[in-house]
């Protein structure tokens, strides 16, 4: 993935914008498989990107998984009625593939997002 369309999905998805992921569980209350896999992939295309590495990019990174996370407990919490269409039942992968991509930008770590250490498969 190229870096400019990694940082514009990034900030799309901060900005809760477009066709995004973040858009999605939030405007559509729906979980869009893709939108996932293209803010994982803009992630993980700036691992070793250290020069693109700014503080508010790293905010907004911080910022997204925040959000999935919330919207994850919005959908278990039997007092909201917030629930996300096509919520996979397999989350727990996600959010660990989420985990990892973080913890691969913030050391420039590369090793830890490779493929077949996963259970969860595209």
């Amino acid at each position: 993935m190229d870096t400019n369309q990694a940082i514009q999905i990034i900030h799309d998805n901060y900005k809760c914008e477009g066709n995004s992921f973040i858009y999605y569980l939030h405007e559509k209350s729906t979980f869009d498989t893709e939108g996932f896999w293209a803010f994982y992939d803009s992630v993980v295309a700036l691992v070793e990107r250290e020069e693109l590495k700014t503080a508010e990019l790293t905010r907004e990174i911080t910022g997204v998984y925040q959000l999935i996370l919330k919207y994850f407990v919005f959908h278990f919490d039997p007092a909201d009625g917030y629930v996300i269409a096509g919520f996979p039942k397999e989350y727990i992968g996600y959010i660990e593939r989420v985990e990892y991509a973080l913890m691969a930008y913030y050391s420039g770590n590369m090793r830890l997002v490779i493929e077949d250490d996963f259970e969860l498969e595209r």
